[in-house]
């Protein structure tokens, strides 16, 4: 037998050489997969909800060119937000809302798939956080502070015109705020000022405020919660603009699509992607603009199919978090297609996908799962419909009413409104009709833009105001995972905290307002501080009557401090209409590492609304199993 051992010796070391050489390949691809999945753009933009008054934009290439911009106008990291002195706007990111009042000047610092942060050079700002998974991070810096929320909740911040003034307000939820002193917790019913450009703590007491701005964040707040049963059965709360389908349209089932909603009252000749404008949106080009109120989810989700007389929306079957796109449209004219519809120039028309159509984003940055994201959801056969496929020679909406639409080179690259610029396309035209490659040029010029007027003063772009404290990237709520550090961030360093049985028993309780001290963190006092020394907390004053709360309801910069309600009491007349409605309301309390995390972590239940929802690529059924399968989320 030893005359055989060195050939099996040779043929065992051969079988690790190639299995080491097989590995090493599938690593490399491995890598390179995701290499290309990093560089996909992110799957989540936000959008003007809800706007009155006065409400501009500027990117942050072109800091200084403001436009007035409108409802279901895109916004997306790096945009610049300034509202009028006598407006206010709300801005939808899928996983709650930013409500802007009079006189803000924010910078959207990032918002992606899984990060989503604000800074607030100036004014009050009011968010409603739904949704925060594991990994998930939502953080609001200020000239002085940075304040990482680490539940979901409804949290308000003010910024002084002079920025050395924050305020922060903890309605429901829990944040964190970082000064150059240290991180100190601030729970609901409390509120932190921090004073100074370079703060040593903040000042966290007892007592919450209401005035004019907050009544109208709890109406729109109102709004979300009462239309959620409209649209939940159908489409994941996380898709940006699906509050309003249900109030402008109706939904039904067709055994071809599964869900299919139809807009209400809208013109007999009515077409998708014709009653609105198209913009340059940063790396993804051409995007659509809609003028109707419930124009954002039909024209950045799904597809569009002519069923019996009439247009209707296909949401596609169920995904937590949907991929956003910015015009579910093939491309068709060009320059070679000016004759065949008697107009002397360049002529650029569109056509909505269809049900099993596949999407192709015309950027270039799209990886395999990007691809799968877009298209399988649709019926897009993605194992045989791959991204290097040849473009469909036909789409099935050539032939309904209206599907094509087309406006001349000039009014595209001008951002004229399409409906008012309309060239008419023969039917006989249709057949010939050039498909293009990819989308047309716009030039990303604010300045052509012809849906604005510029404001005649406006202040300095936030995105221009640094912060005076050190910034960090922001904690994801899963502290075994993470987010990684943005680019000029550096790391946070992991939260200590200490806390008692008492304040444990609270925190186990997340609907009742509770008072307490704030929980001692790394860099932060160990004991409370005496009266009148950074990080005490202050005796909040009396709770107003109901006559002081009906005259504060009109002044907006008038404030009436509120106690906090002490366990097993009833919450007072004001924080009652603060507070949420069912389904969002303030989810258990997420302890730091090595603390007890109440009821819902010893039963396994979620621990906050959307803590099963999965990740972005998972929880696909089929049309007709949406509801069994939202039952075993």
């Amino acid at each position: 037998m030893n005359l055989y051992m060195p050939v099996l010796r040779r043929e065992s070391e051969g079988s690790m050489l190639r299995a080491a050489r097989a590995i090493c390949a599938l690593a490399v691809a491995g890598f390179a997969a995701f290499a290309h999945a990093q560089d996909d753009l992110p799957g989540r933009v936000g959008r003007v909800a809800n706007v009155a008054g006065e409400l501009f934009l500027a990117p942050q290439d072109k800091p200084d060119a403001w436009n007035a911009i409108g409802i279901n106008y895109p916004v997306t990291s790096g945009d610049n937000l300034w509202v009028g002195s006598e407006g206010r706007a709300e801005v939808d990111f899928g996983a709650g809302q930013v409500r802007l009042a009079g006189d803000s000047n924010i910078h959207v610092s990032r918002l992606d798939d899984r990060n989503f942060a604000l800074f607030v050079a100036q004014g009050r700002v009011s968010t409603r956080v739904r949704v925060l998974d594991p990994g998930d991070t939502t953080r609001i810096d200020t000239p002085n502070a940075q304040v990482a929320i680490t539940r979901p909740g409804l949290y308000r911040v003010d910024v002084s015109p002079d920025r050395e003034h924050t305020h922060v307000v903890v309605r429901e939820g829990e944040v964190n705020v970082l000064t150059a002193g240290g991180v100190q917790q601030v729970l609901p019913g409390q509120s932190a000022d921090v004073d100074g450009t370079d703060p040593r703590l903040a000042t966290v007491q007892n007592g919450i405020g209401i005035d004019g701005f907050d009544t109208w964040a709890a109406d729109r707040d109102r709004y979300y919660s009462a239309r959620a049963n409209n649209y939940n059965n159908y489409v994941s709360p996380q898709m940006v603009g699906a509050a309003d389908l249900g109030q402008y349209g109706t939904w039904s089932q067709v055994p071809e699509y599964g869900n299919v909603w139809y807009p209400d009252d809208v013109p007999a000749d009515w077409a998708p992607y014709r009653n609105g404008y198209w913009v340059s949106v940063g790396a993804w080009g051409p995007t659509w603009v809609d003028y109707a109120p419930w124009g954002y989810a039909p024209f950045h989700y799904g597809r569009w199919v002519f069923v019996g007389s009439r247009w209707g929306w296909c949401p596609g079957t169920f995904v937590a978090r949907p991929l956003w796109a910015p015009a579910l449209v093939a491309w068709t004219g060009g320059p070679g297609w000016s004759v065949s519809v008697g107009v002397g120039a360049p002529v650029y028309g569109w056509v909505p996908l269809a049900w099993g159509e596949p999407y192709r984003p015309w950027w270039g940055r799209c990886s395999y799962g990007c691809w799968d994201r877009f298209n399988r959801p649709y019926a897009v056969n993605v194992a045989v419909v791959r991204p290097s496929s040849p473009p469909p020679t036909f789409y099935r909406n050539w032939n309904a009413p209206g599907g094509v639409t087309a406006v001349s080179s000039a009014a595209f690259v001008a951002r004229r409104p399409v409906k008012e610029n309309l060239v008419r396309v023969p039917r006989e035209a249709v057949a010939s009709v050039p498909v293009m490659s990819g989308a047309p040029l716009i030039r990303n010029d604010v300045a052509s833009r012809a849906v604005a007027q510029r404001p005649v003063s406006a202040p300095p772009a936030a995105s221009t105001l640094q912060p005076a404290i050190a910034r960090q990237a922001p904690q994801s709520v899963s502290r075994a995972n993470p987010a990684p550090a943005e680019q000029g961030f550096t790391r946070a360093r992991p939260l200590t905290s200490t806390t008692t049985p008492s304040s444990q028993q609270s925190l186990a309780q997340p609907q009742t307002m509770r008072s307490a001290q704030p929980q001692s963190v790394q860099g932060a006092q160990s004991t409370p501080p005496p009266q009148g020394s950074p990080g005490a907390v202050r005796a909040a004053r009396p709770p107003p009557t109901p006559r002081d709360l009906q005259s504060s309801q009109g002044t907006p910069h008038t404030q009436q401090t509120i106690r906090p309600q002490t366990q097993g009491g009833q919450p007072p007349q004001a924080q009652q209409l603060l507070r949420s409605q069912p389904g969002a309301q303030t989810p258990p309390h997420v302890a730091p590492q090595g603390q007890p995390q109440g009821k819902a972590a010893e039963s396994g239940g979620p621990r906050h609304p959307g803590e099963h929802a999965g990740r972005e690529s998972a929880a696909q059924v089929n049309p007709g199993d949406r509801e069994g399968q939202r039952q075993g989320r």
